[in-house]
């Protein structure tokens, strides 16, 4: 298996050259809401926490990470109960709400195509407005991103 490390200083300005700076948070009371999801129960710190917007920078990160051996968690609204959100300690969070593009609603093949950061109520208004409707209706439908819908 191989060796995990912990995010450093030079990782740190990796991310910042791959990213907006403003989309890399590092600080302790940042990266506090993306140490747990909607249980609260279990939670973990992060090392650091992006913002992606596209699937490009996604992989950028990733490719770092990997490079570095930092494990990574995604994650979108952190609204799930089953703990698929929490961070292992001093991972890279790669939190996808910033990818929230509709892409296409295709009425003949009744499919949808969205980024991941959709948030789950605008995904089933979309699909409203031509006949459709997206069945699971969790509790948190307003908050709520499709990634994690998927993922869960």
């Amino acid at each position: 298996m191989p060796r995990v490390n912990m995010i450093d200083a030079s990782f740190i300005q990796s991310l910042k050259e791959i990213l907006d700076p403003e989309r890399v948070l590092t600080s302790a009371e940042d990266i506090v809401p993306y140490s747990f999801d909607g249980t609260a129960a279990l939670k973990q710190r992060p090392g650091a926490v992006v913002f992606p917007l596209s699937a490009e920078e996604v992989a950028e990160c990733v490719r770092l990470a990997r490079k570095r051996s930092v494990p990574v968690v995604t994650r979108g609204s952190g609204t799930g109960l089953s703990g698929g959100s929490v961070p292992l300690d001093g991972c890279l969070v790669i939190c996808l709400v910033k990818m929230d593009k509709l892409i296409e609603v295709d009425e003949k093949n009744l499919t949808l195509r969205a980024q991941s950061g959709v948030i789950t109520k605008e995904i089933d208004d979309a699909a409203a407005k031509v006949g459709l409707f997206y069945p699971p209706d969790p509790g948190s439908m307003k908050i709520s991103t499709i990634g994690g819908n998927v993922a869960e």
